[in-house]
């Protein structure tokens, strides 16, 4: 299972948010700390804003935050705000067997998917960020 950068950076981004404790982050901040540029940076949280996991404002003070507590937010809700479909999945572009469901391959694949789906589902964002 690999993550996508696009998603690795999401997860980056919201995990940055919750190490500020409801301050304020500019992207600029974040690319500068990551070496990830402005430009990729305003894509993925237009995403993440889309789908109400962060809040932006605009001006002096201004920045990102999140919109829930990070105990809220889990990685599966962040991998399926920027997923290029709803339905995220690791093994996305999986042929079905035809011989499914008698097909062991393709029930081991589904076994993988369900399992990572339910870790990522159960993963917080103050899960990642705690120390230690």
């Amino acid at each position: 299972m690999k993550l996508t950068r696009q998603e690795e950076v999401s997860i980056l981004i919201a995990a940055e948010l919750a190490l500020q404790d409801g301050k304020r982050l500019s992207l600029v901040d974040i690319g500068v700390s990551h070496g990830v540029s402005n430009a990729y940076l305003k894509k993925i949280i237009r995403l993440l804003k889309t789908a109400g996991i962060v809040d932006a404002k605009e001006g002096v003070g201004g920045g990102y935050v999140l919109t829930k507590r990070p105990a809220e937010i889990s990685v599966f809700q962040i991998l399926q705000a920027v997923g290029s479909t709803k339905d995220v999945s690791p093994l996305s572009g999986i042929r079905t067997c035809p011989l499914y469901p008698e097909c062991l391959p393709q029930r081991i694949r589904q076994q993988i998917e369900s399992t990572f789906l339910t870790y990522c589902g159960n993963v917080t964002l103050d899960q990642i960020i705690k120390k230690g």
